[in-house]
């Protein structure tokens, strides 16, 4: 058969723009459990038009009597090991949903398309307004953490002994990992209030009572002092460049001066054909929030800017580095 070439702008484009209703189906699935009452042998609760879209992209394959999942949809069942169906539920779901709506809003102005979707910030709907979906989200980010997680502990070198406090910690996985990892270590995980149940919970099933405590806080306002290491993953890239000063400056008065201050955050390229999720995860982040993902020289200058000196980045197979500072 002769090569008939790359397929023309048009096609390349449409399919592009069926990628929403990919996404939308994905998150649907999730949010139905339908992987959860196939693997149980449960009426889906869908039609049948909709399991033959499931199937068209992946999630599913047709066999004598119904479907059954594929590899794709097998990570949708909520209790499979890396399951992404939190994620899945809560992205282009919901509030995301939502503010995605208002993404014309965002481009023109660069500023928070969820306060005009929602008429509140995220951080205030997920905790006042709709907790259960804040909980909701607060798993999708916990699910998605196992494997940065891991990639980290491969990759970073822990301190043997020592406090570590993960700021903006949620319920505390990453620091019960490294805790898990460096016996050594005592660690402390603040977030706001509406994360104590939850963290408590965890640290006890991780068996880190003992080494492990909950401190609920604003790390606009304050976080605790004394820690050897300063930890935070994916929180800066929620926040704009005065609000992430804000937060690096209430950081650095609490550090010691012989502290590290270790960023898990996505650095993203320079060049204009880069296909990584750098670049959508920046729009996502303009969206929701109003933050930004952050190249190299960004996090260099926001450092810098507020009494760091960036000592190191370390790529990891994610699309997280290890950015590692210190107190100039």
């Amino acid at each position: 058969m002769q090569n008939q070439g790359p397929p023309p702008p048009q096609a390349i484009l449409f399919d592009h723009v069926l990628g929403f209703f990919r996404s939308r189906t994905i998150q649907v699935f999730a949010e139905l459990r339908v992987a959860d009452a196939i693997a149980a042998g449960r009426a889906p609760g869908v039609n049948e038009r909709f399991l033959q879209a499931a199937a068209g992209i992946g999630l599913l394959t047709t066999v004598e009597g119904g479907y059954a999942l594929t590899p794709l949809g097998e990570v949708l069942r909520s209790d499979t090991p890396g399951s992404v169906r939190d994620f899945a539920a809560a992205v282009m779901g919901g509030a995301h949903y939502q503010a995605w709506g208002h993404l014309a809003y965002a481009a023109r102005t660069e500023e928070n398309a969820c306060v005009q979707a929602l008429g509140e910030d995220i951080w205030s709907y997920f905790t006042k307004t709709n907790p259960t979906e804040g909980k909701l989200f607060n798993g999708a980010m916990s699910s998605m953490s196992e494997g940065v997680i891991q990639a980290i502990l491969a990759l970073y070198e822990l301190p043997p002994t020592g406090l570590v406090i993960d700021v903006a910690g949620g319920v505390g996985a990453m620091l019960c990992a490294f805790l898990q990892k460096q016996p050594g270590l005592r660690g402390i995980v603040m977030d706001l209030e509406f994360s104590r149940e939850g963290a408590q919970s965890y640290i006890a099933a991780q068996g880190l009572d003992g080494r492990c405590e909950f401190v609920a806080g604003d790390f606009f306002t304050g976080v605790p002092a004394g820690g050897d290491l300063y930890t935070m993953k994916w929180i800066l890239h929620d926040w704009n460049d005065e609000k992430a000063a804000a937060i690096l400056q209430t950081i650095h008065a609490a550090m010691p001066e012989h502290a590290k201050l270790a960023l898990f955050e996505a650095v993203i390229p320079t060049d204009d054909a880069s296909s990584g999720p750098g670049r959508m995860m920046d729009l996502n982040m303009m969206v929701m929030c109003g933050g930004k993902e952050r190249t190299e020289a960004q996090w260099r200058e926001l450092l810098e800017a507020n009494g760091f000196h960036l000592e190191r980045i370390i790529p990891t197979p994610t699309p997280n580095f290890v950015i590692e500072a210190s107190k100039k």
